[in-house]
């Protein structure tokens, strides 16, 4: 089945964007996405099991994200998920349309330059 335009899967939520980013160095399971997450949010987002692995489903569902094997000898019980390759392009567009958005902010003087 042909993925869709990632245009029109943007903009992505605050949520969805992080676990991407805690997925762009390679496979991981649930609860240390979770953990990456929130230490990336500085405390901000700290996803509820239920509301991660929801988020989880989602990003599958719409092909970002895919469940794979675990390390061998690692334990079963974890669900583990990599990044697609349309992941990938769908996480970089996200972050051009935020990065454009700053360059807004910073043309109206609403936040200094970096």
């Amino acid at each position: 089945m042909p993925r869709p335009d990632p245009h029109a899967l943007l903009p992505i939520t605050n949520l969805s964007f992080h676990i991407l980013l805690a997925l762009g160095d390679g496979k991981s399971h649930g609860y240390a996405i979770g953990k990456d997450v929130e230490a990336r949010s500085h405390g901000r987002l700290n996803p509820a099991t239920g509301s991660l692995y929801q988020a989880l489903r989602r990003l599958a569902d719409d092909g970002l994200i895919d469940e794979t094997a675990g390390p061998a000898g690692g334990d079963a019980r974890r669900q583990y998920f990599r990044l697609t390759t349309f992941g990938k392009r769908v996480a970089a567009l996200e972050g051009a349309r935020l990065q454009e958005l700053i360059r807004a902010a910073r043309a109206k003087q609403l936040m200094p330059e970096a």
